[in-house]
């Protein structure tokens, strides 16, 4: 057999008979993971089917790019804030990975040699990847321990929920580590530095550095190369015990270790779907209930997805709801939600043993479990998405248990039943107002309507707030008039056009949603309308992503290309067909009264930003536009905060400190004296919290599309 000095495989534990009760710790570990998974599964079966499972293909290549940036380091986090942690995590996996590695590659030098007479390659570099497997697995995996006890129980972040078996793990993984060193060391203090050894080489113990240390450190302890012998054996076995019981334990208990197979299995199989589409309730006329009240109103995957949270906080973190003081914590939902499977799952089984129907819940999980106060407190901005490391998505339980109030229970805010109610009977959420649907459009006789122009290249979408809000009417005419001096054939439906059905989906209405999307479906197709161009992206984001779920329940087709105006004006400004002012222009303007905008910031909406990932487009914009100094706020693009009128909550009231109040608080951080948005909601909150702070006299909120049109 090749060997090299001081690695005799199954030096002092002796091989067949000992060295194959060894083999056999892989096959049980690998049975205790297997049945931990199983009883965990039996949960999971509770859930309803899962609709969205689509092609293996695009998820394996999806779950490839995602582990390509993501596994071990958690590598969408490379924010400053989350640098630490990201370190962390790529230490400790990584490192616990090379050491596997070193396993497995023993295991089949071993196995070549002894079965097949044959030297695997890696044996001829024992020496060289000794020191890979003490440096970059043992070392690095300690440094990543010790990160972890650092932060944990030092540094204590806010976010950080320490519990007992938080405090197992840590210790499980730090006497792997150790009792490994450990063991090197005794083998290298008995051989390698033993002169009466025959595998005496002092030079070769070296390539293990920190193996040589700990055989050094025992050296002068006294500890003679005999005893270092006897200690091997005995270290040796009680650390092959410590490995499995530790996957024992995580099998049984299904403990934060099993979330490295379980949060794999999410990433692989989370919904495919764009962000910005909620999942599809199905065919109202086959749904024996509507929205979610137990765990067979829930999928599969939605379970799983729970068992995958690793307690990281980061959800809560980037919570805008959290942040200004709600009962919403998006870690907790989860959570929380996993607390109740593991409560109403034994129920359920318990009464299918005996044949029986499973009872009524002993907790209701919509209003005692999570309760209905923190449902109603979430703005679907995705901030939670974003942050999450192993893609849960909050949002679909969330309005799933929102349906279940709107739909079964008809409980919501007062002021969201307003909202709807007039959604059903005027087509639009604004309630009072004295506007219509054409009232913009009064002294812009060439502005064309569908009847005037049926053939447009592009349907301008006016949405709700573009007719009947004051303020919304000023960004329609501002969008007009930049089509017209791009000399774009467009046309508007003015009195045809009706709400997209977007708060009422988000507050869970989801009937109402589908009777709107049905109506404007029929409209714009009857028309064979191809592009649709929107200033709203709750519009947008409905129209591009969500509306080919309503056209397929309705057997018809939805083949319209739908675009925000960011997009299409970054197009227009990039081809040159839109022309934009010179800065002299621009300046002289400005000193007679007629614009100007001089340093701006930036907001991202949540649903033209996180939900559709439009970050760079309105970015381009502004920079085309002269005399603007564009500066960005602290938290910006997939980090940028949320305006709080999402989710509805645009029509909800809001106790304690308001959501826009906290962003408003962000643009006055910066020296910037506008604030530029792309969306009629984060516009209206931003007036609303700079007069709030008192600064209307020195600051303004601008629609971005208002610049373009003053500067052009």
């Amino acid at each position: 057999m090749f060997e090299v000095a001081g690695r005799t495989d199954f030096w002092n534990i002796g091989y067949p008979l000992l060295g194959a009760i060894v083999y056999l710790i892989a096959p049980i570990s690998i049975a205790f993971i297997a049945y931990g998974l199983y009883r965990r599964i039996q949960f999971w079966r509770l859930g309803a089917e899962y609709d969205e499972l689509g092609s293996h293909g695009e998820r394996v290549r999806e779950f490839l790019r995602t582990g390509a940036f993501g596994f071990g380091g958690h590598g969408k986090f490379h924010p400053r804030r989350e640098r630490y942690a990201s370190i962390m995590h790529f230490a400790i996996f990584w490192g616990f990975a090379v050491l596997l590695l070193a396993t497995t590659i023993a295991a089949i030098e071993f196995n070549f040699e002894e079965y097949l007479g044959v030297n695997f390659p890696t044996a001829y570099f024992r020496l060289q990847t000794s020191f890979i497997w003490d440096v970059f697995g043992g070392v690095l995996a300690l440094i990543g321990i010790a990160m972890a006890y650092w932060r944990r129980y030092v540094v204590k972040p806010d976010r950080i929920n320490s519990f007992a078996d938080d405090s197992v793990i840590l210790a499980y993984l730090l006497l792997l580590v150790i009792t490994g060193f450990a063991l090197e060391g005794l083998r290298i203090g008995a051989t390698e530095l033993n002169p009466n050894s025959d595998l005496y080489a002092p030079t070769d113990a070296l390539w293990s550095p920190v193996g040589w240390i700990f055989a050094k450190l025992f050296s002068a302890m006294g500890i003679s190369p005999d005893a270092m012998t006897s200690l091997h054996k005995a270290l040796w076995w009680s650390h092959a015990a410590i490995f499995a019981v530790g996957l024992a334990y995580a099998a049984i208990s299904f403990s934060k270790l099993s979330h490295i197979i379980v949060s794999s299995l999410n990433i692989y199989l989370r919904p495919l779907r764009p962000r910005g589409a909620l999942k599809p309730m199905g065919d109202f006329e086959t749904l024996e209930s509507f929205g979610a009240s137990d765990l067979k109103d829930l999928t599969w995957q939605q379970m799983l997805s729970y068992d995958a949270c690793t307690n990281c906080g980061r959800c809560q973190d980037n919570c805008p709801a959290w942040a200004s003081g709600k009962p919403l914590s998006p870690r907790k939902v989860i959570q929380d939600m996993r607390g109740y499977m593991e409560q109403r799952a034994p129920e359920v089984f318990g009464a299918h043993a005996l044949g029986e129907p499973a009872p009524s819940p002993s907790t209701s999980m919509v209003s005692e479990a999570i309760g209905e106060e923190v449902l109603w407190s979430c703005t679907t901005c995705a901030a939670c998405v974003e942050a999450c490391p192993v893609g849960i998505s909050h949002i679909d339980s969330i309005v799933d248990m929102r349906r279940y109030l709107m739909l079964e229970q008809a409980s919501a805010p007062d002021t969201a039943m307003s909202a709807l109610q007039s959604m059903e009977q005027r087509g639009h959420p604004w309630s009072g107002t004295a506007l219509t649907r054409e009232s913009w459009l009064e002294d812009m006789d060439d502005v064309p309507t569908i009847d005037v122009n049926p053939n447009p290249d592009v349907l301008f979408w006016v949405g709700c707030s573009g007719a009947l809000v004051e303020r919304g009417v000023s960004v329609t005419r501002a969008m007009a008039s930049v089509l017209k001096k791009a000399n774009v054939n467009f046309a508007v439906l003015a009195s045809q056009e009706t709400c997209t059905g977007d708060p009422a989906r988000r507050m869970g209405n989801e009937y109402l949603f589908q009777i709107l999307a049905g109506q404007n479906i029929e409209t714009v197709n009857g028309y064979g309308i191809k592009t649709i161009l929107t200033t709203c992206p709750h519009c947008f984001n409905t129209m591009r992503n969500e509306y080919s779920q309503v056209a397929e329940s309705l057997a018809t087709d939805w083949n319209v290309e739908v675009l925000h105006y960011t997009e299409f004006v970054d197009r227009l400004i990039s081809e040159g067909r839109l022309k934009m002012s010179d800065k002299e222009s621009v300046t002289q303007r400005s000193a007679n009264g007629g614009g100007g905008c001089g340093s701006v910031t930036y907001h991202d909406s949540c649903y033209l930003g996180r939900h559709n990932d439009i970050y760079d487009e309105p970015r381009n914009i502004a920079n085309a536009v002269a005399g603007i100094e564009l500066s960005e706020m602290s938290q910006c693009r997939s980090r940028g905060f949320c305006c709080g009128a999402g989710g509805g909550r645009m029509w909800m009231e809001e106790s304690g400190t308001r959501v826009n109040h906290i962003r408003t608080d962000h643009f006055l951080e910066t020296d910037a004296e506008t604030v530029a948005v792309s969306c009629p909601f984060c516009l209206q909150m931003f007036e609303e919290g700079i007069a709030a702070k008192g600064q209307q006299d020195n600051k303004r909120a601008r629609d971005l599309i208002e610049l373009v049109d003053e500067a052009s």
